[in-house]
């Protein structure tokens, strides 16, 4: 959802993914596949997720490190609302966009 306001960039994916998946843990490269980022775009933007503590690693698979959502965040639980909102906002538009275009059904 981010990205309809802040645009289609690898920083947005991210996010939007983490929000959409904060609940479940990671490789960089399964964020990348599913972000739709090349692992380049990723690592260039992840240093700026773990500062801010908006990602953190989770657990380890032998060497692999796994990351999940930082959900205790105040900067995650920030842009969860704002995700929320915009959602909402979409949702809106939406159904006024279906409602000029419904056809009145005869009885």
């Amino acid at each position: 959802m981010l990205k309809i306001l802040f645009g289609d960039n690898a920083l947005t994916k991210i996010l939007d993914f983490f929000l959409e998946n904060r609940f479940w843990d990671y490789t960089k490269t399964d964020v990348a596949r599913e972000a739709e980022v090349s692992r380049v775009q990723l690592y260039r933007v992840w240093p700026i997720l773990e500062k801010l503590r908006i990602v953190k690693p989770s657990r380890k698979i032998g060497a692999t490190v796994l990351y999940k959502a930082n959900t205790e965040s105040p900067i995650f639980k920030k842009l969860s609302e704002l995700a929320l909102e915009i959602a909402s906002k979409a949702h809106e538009e939406t159904i006024k966009e279906e409602e000029k275009v419904a056809v009145p059904v005869e009885a």
